[in-house]
Formats: C-alpha cells, sequence, structure tokens
C-alpha cells in the first residue's frame, strides 16, 4: 500500500466518523487537535489536514454531511504585513459561523491606525472559531493575542485554525517579517469575559471583541450550563444571540470607560430556541421583528414569531473604549480587591460630564491610597483631622456651593 492510498483511507475513515453525529465530529478532531500540539506528530497532522480540506468543500452541504467545513476567510484589503489574502478556517455546528456582523466588526478594527495593536498585548472576547484573534495577529503583529470565548468547543476548533494558518501544507512553520510564527503571537482559553486573564495576571494593553451576550453574573450559575458535552443547539445560541440593549456600554462606564457610539445596525437572527430557557433562569434578552422593527421583544416572542415565519433581528452597536485617568482608576480598583469586595462589585465611575469625572476620580484614587497607608483616619482631635476637613470643605464649595469650612463648632 502507497503512503498515498494510506492517507486517503485514513481521510474516508475520518469523514465516516464525521457523518455519524456533530459529537462524533467534534471527537475526531479534538483527536487531531492533540496530534497538533505534540511536536513529534504536528507535521503528520498538518498534512492530514491539508488532505482532508483538498477532499471535501466548503459548502453548506459539507456542514450538514460531515459535521464540519473548512473555509477561506478572505481578507482582502485588509491582509496583513504577510501579503496574506484569507486565512482557512475551519467551523462545525456548536460554534458560531462567521457572518456579516462579525466583518463589520473587523472592518471597524482596520479604520484605527495600525500602530493601536502593533507590538501590544491584545485580548478578544468571543473569540469564536478564532478568525479575528488570528487575523489581528496576522495584520498588526501584536506581542500576544489572547482569544477568549465561554464555548468550551470553540477554543478547541479555535486552536485548530491556529495551527491550520501557522503551518504550511507540508507542516512547516510560516514565519513573518519578525521571524515568528502565529504559534508565537495567539493563544486561546475558555473564559467568560476576562476571568482568564484576571486570574493568571496577565497585563492587556488593547480588548476588542464583538460581544452579543451578557451571561449570568453567578461563576457558579453559568459552569453548571455550559460545559463542553452540551448540546450543539445550545452552544451555538449561546454564541449569537443579543442581550438587553445597553448592558455591555454600561458594565464599560461603571468601570472609568468614556464610550463613544461608532455606528449601529440591525442583524438577521438564527435560531434561538436554546435561549427561551435560558431567559426563564437568567436576565430578558432582546429582538426585533425584521430589520426595521424599532419595538424590542423578548426570547420566547421572537421564537415564536419566527417559528411562524417571521424575520427576527438583533441590534450590533459598534463601540470604541477609552480609560479615563488609567493609573487613578488602577489604584482604586486594587484598593478595592484587597477586602472591598461589596464596594468592588458596585463601585460607580460613568459620568455624564468629564470635567467632573477629573475632579472625582482622583480625589477617589488620593483616597485608596491614603487607606491604603493607613486603614483609619488618623484622628487629631476628636472632631478628625483638620488636613481632611479642608479637603470636604473645599469639595462642598465647589461643587454643591456650601460654604463651609474646616473649623469645627463645639457644642
Amino acid at each position: 500500500m502507497t503512503a498515498a492510498t494510506a492517507t486517503a483511507e485514513a481521510v474516508e475513515e475520518f469523514l465516516r466518523k464525521c457523518e455519524a453525529s456533530g459529537d462524533e465530529a467534534y471527537g475526531a478532531f479534538r483527536s487531531v487537535l492533540e496530534k497538533l500540539e505534540d511536536p513529534s506528530s504536528r507535521t503528520q497532522a498538518q498534512v492530514f489536514l491539508s488532505d482532508l480540506q483538498k477532499r471535501v468543500d466548503d459548502s453548506d452541504e459539507c456542514l450538514n454531511k460531515y459535521h464540519f467545513r473548512i473555509q477561506d476567510v478572505v481578507l482582502d484589503q485588509y491582509e496583513g504585513y504577510q501579503g496574506r489574502k484569507n486565512l482557512t478556517m475551519m467551523v462545525i455546528p456548536s460554534i458560531f459561523i462567521p457572518e456579516d456582523w462579525s466583518f463589520t466588526f473587523y472592518e471597524g478594527l482596520n479604520r484605527h491606525p495600525d500602530s493601536i495593536l502593533k507590538d501590544k498585548t491584545v485580548a478578544e472576547l468571543g473569540c469564536g472559531n478564532g478568525w479575528i484573534t488570528i487575523a489581528i495577529a496576522e495584520k498588526w503583529l501584536p506581542s500576544k493575542v489572547y482569544g477568549l470565548d465561554i464555548n468550551p468547543r470553540a477554543i478547541k476548533i479555535s486552536w485548530i485554525n491556529l495551527y491550520l494558518n501557522a503551518l504550511d501544507e507540508i507542516g512547516q512553520p510560516i514565519y513573518d517579517a519578525e521571524k515568528k510564527t502565529l504559534l508565537d503571537r495567539v493563544e486561546f482559553h475558555e473564559s467568560d469575559l476576562l476571568a482568564y486573564c484576571r486570574d493568571h495576571d496577565v497585563k492587556l494593553e488593547r480588548i476588542v471583541g464583538c460581544i452579543p451576550q451578557i451571561l449570568n453574573p453567578n461563576p457558579d450559575a453559568m459552569s453548571k450550563i455550559i460545559t463542553e458535552n452540551a448540546s450543539e443547539e445550545f452552544l451555538y445560541s449561546l454564541s449569537n444571540y443579543c442581550a438587553l440593549q445597553g448592558v455591555c456600554k454600561r458594565l464599560f462606564e461603571r468601570r472609568g470607560f468614556r464610550v463613544d457610539k461608532l455606528w449601529q445596525t440591525k442583524i438577521l437572527q438564527a435560531n434561538i430556541s436554546a435561549l427561551v430557557e435560558i431567559e426563564k433562569n437568567s436576565h430578558r434578552f432582546e429582538f426585533f421583528m425584521g430589520l426595521s422593527g424599532d419595538l424590542p421583544i423578548c426570547a420566547r416572542t421572537a421564537w415564536a414569531y419566527g417559528k411562524a415565519g417571521g424575520r427576527i433581528s438583533h441590534a450590533l452597536a459598534v463601540y470604541s473604549c477609552q480609560l479615563r485617568q488609567p493609573n487613578q482608576v488602577k489604584k482604586i480598583f486594587e484598593f478595592l480587591k484587597n477586602g472591598f469586595h461589596e464596594i468592588n462589585s458596585s463601585l460607580d465611575l460613568s459620568f455624564e460630564d468629564d470635567s467632573i469625572a477629573d475632579e472625582k476620580i482622583p480625589f477617589l484614587a488620593y483616597l485608596a491610597s491614603v487607606l491604603k497607608e493607613c486603614s483609619f483616619f488618623p484622628y487629631e482631635p476628636p472632631a478628625g483631622s483638620k488636613r481632611f476637613r479642608n479637603l470636604i470643605a473645599d469639595f462642598m464649595k465647589k461643587y454643591h456651593h456650601i460654604p463651609l469650612n474646616a473649623d469645627v463648632r463645639k457644642p
């Protein structure tokens, strides 16, 4: 038996496994990923994937029959430093397939100057099958980019896609202008928003993300419903819905970010039947009837409307966020994380007026630095510290026009 014949038979056996079910296909690709992760078998595994891609096409028929599809994502005018015109990406049914809104998001990233991501440590929230994370590494050559997603299967497929684009057809690494490969620049991790980076003390300089959902903030509740063995329909829906409008924007504002909306549109929504159950135990989702409807409806109503033949959509907004006075905000939250969890979760640093933010944030940062050195106010006389009284008096005069002074009137 020739090597070519053996390879062809291996590909056909692999496809027979994939044809059985989506779970079987996912299991088969997990085995391939294990070989890709092992340097001794990496070349062989990459050659196998190249042969597999030649054997199947990128049609919906392939996705329906074999429960996976390998397709090219065209970068067009947004090609990277290597001049690469496209990325090779695999998708499975339990992962949100790249659609127009993700390309709109990538187009938005390209509106920023190259320097905003070049040589930076970046995280992408909700990376899906990893195509935008890999495209960021390919185009802007960041120091490191972390692709994060709450869907555990998405992370496994993202790693496979990384190898597909980091190695050539014969399994040899593809180096960029800085003599690095995509494997040097990219990592994928299962994470609820930025939990992985927080838990591993990853210092980020840029955060990007096309975030269509905000989940239950209780980690224990999430861990019970989101598992690698969850149904394909549930995992797909998890990656493809829109929560109550403004929630994500509000989360950033509360943490001291200045948030500007770049643009907003509506995107047709896929099947959301799994979200009806989630909505019973979580928050209300927001959808619309068609692309022109303005009245928001919940998941249950949207599901019924879609079942009756109607088209449902969700709103897609693109925001740019910049942290106000990052050094000062960092001091505040570094202090609060040590024993002040309730204050940490309830602190609201959103301000409609920048001038108010410019006064209040430095004051809170100064207060945090004082309390860090001394957990109590060093009262001088019983009436308290005169220096602190002066600060309070100045604050009341400036913002509330109350003519106080630091002197204390004795009873």
